[in-house]
């Protein structure tokens, strides 16, 4: 897990001072949004945000699979989260840390289990054949706002990504792919799913 600096006593108090005037250490107020730049490309699926000065870098892939038996007119979306040493100086080798597992559950919530990506558009031939789209998000650099900076890469890279159409031919299921880029397939969403942080503090 990552091990986290304890802040001496004057930078506490020059956090307190500076929420009871309204602002916060790089100048923004209480309610000001981190400046917020998205990079998407070269290829498809791949979406580099920076969100204030953390950055995160998530990609988009696809393999064809076979369907869970218990949702065989569906497609499989996985997500996966990795944390940096570059990004995250106290990160400890071995199991994952608190705050991966914290992300990658949240990533999950709002994007599978709300059923963002219309998984049921990624079966192509039921309980035999459907897209298992991959989504990696890598934590570049780390000043805050992972999880909002996270999500946004993901959503982004979802959004931009395409998949190479299909055609079944013959009762053995063959499939033929097409990579010409007018024969490429976005994905369709039911929802666009985003994740705003915000933080209550109390000043006694």
């Amino acid at each position: 897990m990552v091990k986290e600096l304890e802040l001496s006593t004057n930078e506490k108090e020059l956090i307190i001072s500076g929420l009871k005037e309204g602002i916060r250490l790089d100048g923004r107020g209480i309610d000001d949004f981190r400046s917020l730049k998205i990079t998407l490309g070269p290829e498809y699926g791949r979406s580099e945000v920076k969100l204030g000065d953390t950055k995160v870098l998530a990609k988009v892939s696809c393999e064809v699979a076979r369907p869970y038996p218990d949702r065989p007119n569906e497609g499989i979306l996985t997500l996966n989260t990795e944390l940096s040493p570059m990004a995250f100086a106290g990160l400890e080798p071995g199991r994952p840390s608190e705050e991966e597992v914290l992300v990658s559950r949240i990533l999950e919530k709002a994007i599978k289990i709300n059923r963002a990506v219309d998984v049921e558009g990624l079966c192509i031939v039921a309980n035999e054949l459907a897209w298992s789209i991959h989504v990696d998000v890598h934590f570049l650099d780390n000043d805050g706002n992972i999880i909002d900076a996270a999500c946004i890469a993901a959503i982004s890279a979802l959004s931009h990504f395409r998949r190479p159409d299909v055609t079944v031919i013959g009762e053995d299921v063959t499939i033929v792919f097409f990579h010409y880029s007018k024969f490429v397939i976005s994905l369709y969403f039911n929802i666009n799913s985003l994740i705003l942080t915000r933080y209550l503090c109390f000043l006694y």
